[in-house]
């Protein structure tokens, strides 16, 4: 019992050191007027992220910085880093990588952009139904670092409960 006590704060405590950071505000902008501007024509570092678990579809999340940033994902994340990439890219891989696993479900991609220190340093792509956010990491004067983490909104599937299928 009192090693089960002690394990369990020891998770407490590693989750308290590791919720270091500041929340980066962001906001949803028009998709069709950014792709048409200045900053929607420029190429961007990009990484392509995705849910996982038990869904038979997975839902495709970007994440556009600018140069000098560092970001980091963890949690098990599944990441694929693509180079400098356009707005128009990233919206073309999106509905490729879609018709490719023959996906029906999933939504237009919403577009926001994200701020530290009032400035804008990336923009999210992804689904309606993720969540995602940015947090400032970084540590003392260095290089920018932020974390991208997500949360996928879809309500969970109930248990099959073989009671109540019982006219099959």
């Amino acid at each position: 019992m009192v090693g089960m006590f002690i394990g369990i704060l020891c998770v407490f405590l590693a989750a308290g050191c590791a919720s270091t950071g500041s929340y980066l505000k962001w906001k949803q902008i028009d998709t069709a007027a950014f792709l048409g501007s200045d900053a929607g024509k420029q190429a961007y570092n990009a990484i392509r992220f995705q849910t996982f678990g038990p869904n038979a579809e997975q839902l495709i999340g970007y994440f556009l910085y600018r140069d000098g940033i560092e970001v980091v994902t963890g949690e098990g994340i599944p990441v694929t880093r693509m180079g400098r990439k356009t707005l128009e890219e990233i919206t073309s891989d999106y509905y490729g990588v879609r018709k490719s696993r023959m996906e029906t479900s999933g939504s237009n991609l919403v577009l926001r952009e994200v701020y530290r220190r009032d400035a804008v340093v990336g923009y999210t792509a992804s689904d309606l139904n993720i969540d995602v956010q940015i947090w400032d990491i970084t540590q003392d004067d260095g290089p920018a670092v932020l974390r991208l983490v997500y949360k996928d909104l879809r309500k969970e599937a109930e248990p099959f409960d073989v009671r109540r299928h019982r006219n099959w």
